[in-house]
């Protein structure tokens, strides 16, 4: 490939056997950097032997480089640690739940940077479970929302701040890679819709935005949308995570 990316993994204890074989797939077809961002637990009481297991994978291939967080932290957090630790412009986003099938989606992706459509965000196939992104893009629209400390709702959001700064969100389309769509997830995190958090829901639909049908943005959203809260210091949110990050889970 002429075009160097980072390609960035996001993934947690029960998806072991997943990663074990996407990193393998990835490395059949290309030698770019690979930043895995390895997902903690409610507790903090981070399972050594898994982490023994990752340290062993990563160290099998050149180029891996595993980021550990010991407590569970929302894909927004996962997303941005590995935009901001990568080298290289261009970061292309895998959730562990995919297979690579043929070298066409690096194929695509380069061609894809060469012709010069790329504007900053472009999905695989339609979907954020894999997506390309530019660094010096996503410092100018505003990283991902890390007060969305679950799972889900990143993707109406991101969508929302590009089309309002006449960023058209763009599809690559390959036949090179497939969405398992696992539906293996964090133990008792509270649930919206399917896999995705209670909170982050509850924080998109009753917090930052409001149903607007006058609003020209709509982003992916299921109608338009009026943002209420702004997007300032969308990262880091530290603090916002320490004051809300047990309502992430059910009660005990």
């Amino acid at each position: 490939m002429q075009n160097k990316i980072t390609i960035g993994i996001t993934t947690f204890s029960k998806r072991l056997n997943l990663i074990i074989k996407l990193i393998d797939q990835i490395r059949t077809y290309t030698n770019d950097k690979i930043i895995l961002t390895v997902n903690g637990e409610r507790d903090g009481e981070f399972n050594d032997l898994y982490r023994l297991d990752i340290l062993k994978l990563c160290s099998k291939y050149k180029d891996v480089f595993p980021v550990f967080f010991i407590e569970i932290r929302g894909l927004s957090k996962l997303w941005n640690t590995i935009i901001i630790h990568s080298d290289r412009e261009n970061v292309l986003i895998l959730n562990d739940d995919i297979e690579i099938l043929s070298d066409d989606l690096f194929k695509t992706i380069d061609s894809h940077i060469s012709s010069n459509l790329f504007n900053g965000l472009s999905r695989i196939n339609g979907s954020f479970s894999h997506f390309l992104i530019n660094k010096s893009i996503i410092e100018h629209v505003g990283f991902f929302d890390e007060r969305l400390l679950g799972f889900g709702e990143e993707d109406g959001d991101i969508c929302y701040r590009f089309l309002k700064s006449a960023l058209p969100i763009l599809d690559i389309n390959t036949q090179g890679v497939l969405n398992l769509c696992v539906d293996t997830r964090h133990d008792q995190v509270k649930k919206g819709i399917e896999k995705y958090s209670k909170f982050n829901r509850d924080f998109i639909y009753g917090q930052k935005y409001a149903p607007d049908f006058n609003s020209p943005y709509r982003g992916m959203f299921d109608t338009p949308m009026r943002q209420l809260l702004p997007d300032v210091n969308c990262y880091p949110q530290e603090k916002f995570y320490c004051d809300h990050k047990n309502e992430l889970f059910l009660e005990e």
